[in-house]
């Protein structure tokens, strides 16, 4: 198998590899190559630690029409101590867009840091001329919410459909819906 020249083609190959997705000629081939070629070694090394890394996020990002929804794939605690923190702060800020959606129904607890987050994440959409909103808070989150009036600030939801119908609507007064 000769070395492919579009990056993307190649990326393509390398993931159909890792994922055991090649027939078994393609595999054969592909190894032959890729194993005696040290720089195309060297690619397949890192592209496997990409997919690892990535498999071992807390954090799913999804797109559902122009809404970015950022959930979590465990049950958290959004504390100083979590490191989903820190991959909720990283998956939002990373993001250009301009509607955002964070699920917090997997989220047990928030303390002040988490808060401290969820205001960085809205800080930041607000600066990219957009807007995020919240979706399924339990109750100790909501009452977390409420006393500290987050949610005068940010929409909550408690159905995803509303809460991505309520991004095509027209502003009106921010709070809990």
């Amino acid at each position: 198998m000769p070395h492919l020249q579009d990056p993307l083609e190649r990326e393509e190959l390398i993931r159909g590899y890792l994922l055991k997705r090649l027939d078994q000629a393609a595999a054969e081939s592909f190894e032959s190559h890729y194993l005696a070629c040290e720089d195309c070694y060297e690619e397949l090394r890192a592209t496997q630690l990409l997919i690892s890394g990535l498999a071992s996020s807390q954090v799913n990002i999804r797109r559902l029409d122009n809404v970015t929804v950022v959930q979590f794939r465990a049950p958290v605690q959004l504390t100083r101590t979590s490191k989903e923190l820190n991959e909720l702060l990283a998956g939002v800020l990373e993001q250009k867009d301009t509607k955002v959606l964070i699920d917090l129904g997997r989220v047990s607890r928030i303390d002040s840091a988490g808060l401290g987050l969820l205001m960085t994440c809205y800080s930041h959409a607000v600066r990219n001329q957009g807007v995020l909103k919240l979706l399924n808070p339990n109750a100790e989150v909501q009452k977390i919410l409420q006393m500290t009036r987050l949610d005068a600030v940010v929409e909550t939801y408690f159905d995803e459909g509303q809460a991505l119908e309520s991004f095509e609507r027209p502003p009106e007064g921010q709070g809990s819906n």
